[in-house]
């Protein structure tokens, strides 16, 4: 074996150690490994918590205006908010017309603190208490415009507030989080029916095209308590606004009649990161202890594709209300490879499988839905980093269930 994968394989050894260390011995690993002797300017603390409440009312506000978009996964695996916008309403049979606008707001909340690595969960992680959490609150804001009643464009605007608590990013004994707030990326979308909307009212196919625009953050920063004192760092890649890079959007949908008031629908998204790097360094990367473990494979984070897929029923229970019922399933994730480009720098691919109820209520030019997907399975899978250097897949903090609240508007 190499010296440098000699060191790779200790520095790992050295890091699982600490994973399965108690708090009361973490002090004697820190000054056993140096880890105190950080480098870092100050600074004044986040204003993330004072500004906090003034964002939640003015956003819940925003619900009140705006229309549907979807919302994908939850935990550690960092998949920014849809990569598609459905068109399908909750009774699949009102569609855009020509000129016409349709707005909406998609909000979605998670909470992730359960720890897997594959398909195995680490309960160890909560019960020494050194697991992460995830608490995310993110709105979706587009507005819709009809071409004609087949053709349509989307302009979507992601919103996200964040906050991440952990040790290992700072101290590794006490807990402290980290936070971030702001616009992602924004992305532009084109949708085309296959089949005329106005004949085709008991099944249609769109398929549709995007472009995601690197606009948002990716380099949002905030505090890291480390033993000499706080230190400005990049937040975990999980809550960064932005991932920094391009990405090309495919996205299809469709439904169809099966019986009286009874739909099937389905809809899939893939978006295609060419790029490889962000160029942003993990959190952790000016660590010493773990100098030797964060190569330069994973020393920055990764640009990645992401892919959702949902199927299910809706069942239309009240016409006259336009009150509908559904029942389906929903995969979210991503890959350990992309499709174009490199695959190195830092991410955690996996995927989750959840079952989805969900209600919509249609009223003249209104929708209001509300669907909650509850994980069944859930599979950190090994990153190519991983691969390439020989190491165990690391874990993931997925959440259990995730609430989904969207409103759309017809003009």
């Amino acid at each position: 074996m190499s010296t440098d994968n000699t060191k790779r394989s200790q520095s790992h050894k050295t890091w699982l150690q600490y994973m399965n260390m108690k708090n009361s011995t973490r002090s004697d690993w820190l000054r056993t490994n140096n880890s105190g002797d950080f480098s870092g300017k100050s600074f004044p603390k986040s204003p993330y918590l004072a500004f906090k409440s003034t964002l939640r009312a003015a956003l819940w506000l925003g619900l009140l205006a705006f229309g549907t978009t979807e919302c994908l996964a939850q935990g550690c695996i960092a998949i920014r908010n849809n990569p598609g916008t459905p068109l399908m309403e909750g009774n699949f049979s009102n569609g855009i017309e020509t000129g016409q606008w349709v707005s909406a707001v998609a909000y979605r909340w998670y909470k992730s603190d359960r720890h897997f690595t594959g398909d195995v969960e680490q309960p160890q992680r909560r019960t020494l208490g050194n697991y992460v959490e995830n608490d995310v609150h993110s709105f979706d804001f587009s507005a819709t415009y009809g071409i004609d009643p087949r053709w349509s464009v989307t302009l979507d605007l992601p919103f996200i507030t964040a906050a991440r608590s952990s040790l290992y990013e700072h101290d590794l004994v006490n807990r402290h989080s980290m936070h971030s707030q702001g616009f992602g990326d924004i992305r532009v979308l084109s949708d085309y029916w296959l089949f005329d909307p106005h004949t085709s009212k008991n099944g249609n196919i769109a398929v549709g095209f995007g472009l995601k625009l690197p606009t948002g953050d990716d380099k949002a920063s905030d505090l890291s308590y480390r033993t000499t004192g706080p230190v400005y760092r990049p937040v975990d890649p999980s809550i960064q606004p932005g991932d920094g890079g391009w990405g090309f959007v495919f996205q299809m949908q469709a439904y169809h009649k099966l019986a009286d008031n009874l739909f099937g629908y389905l809809s899939a998204s893939y978006m295609i990161t060419p790029q490889e790097q962000s160029g942003t360094e993990l959190t952790v990367a000016d660590v010493p202890a773990f100098a030797a473990f964060i190569t330069k494979e994973i020393k920055h984070n990764t640009i990645a594709d992401q892919y959702s897929a949902r199927a299910g029923l809706s069942y239309l229970v009240w016409p006259s209300q336009g009150l509908s019922l559904s029942l389906g399933g929903r995969v979210e994730g991503l890959p350990a490879h992309d499709l174009i480009g490199g695959s190195m720098g830092f991410r955690r691919p996996g995927y989750a499988v959840s079952g989805e109820p969900g209600i919509s209520w249609s009223s003249g030019k209104n929708t209001l839905g509300l669907n909650v997907p509850i994980a069944v399975y859930r599979n950190r899978v090994r990153s190519a980093p991983e691969q390439r250097l020989g190491r165990p897949g690391g874990d993931s903090a997925f959440a259990d269930y995730s609430i989904l609240l969207n409103f759309t508007h017809a003009f």
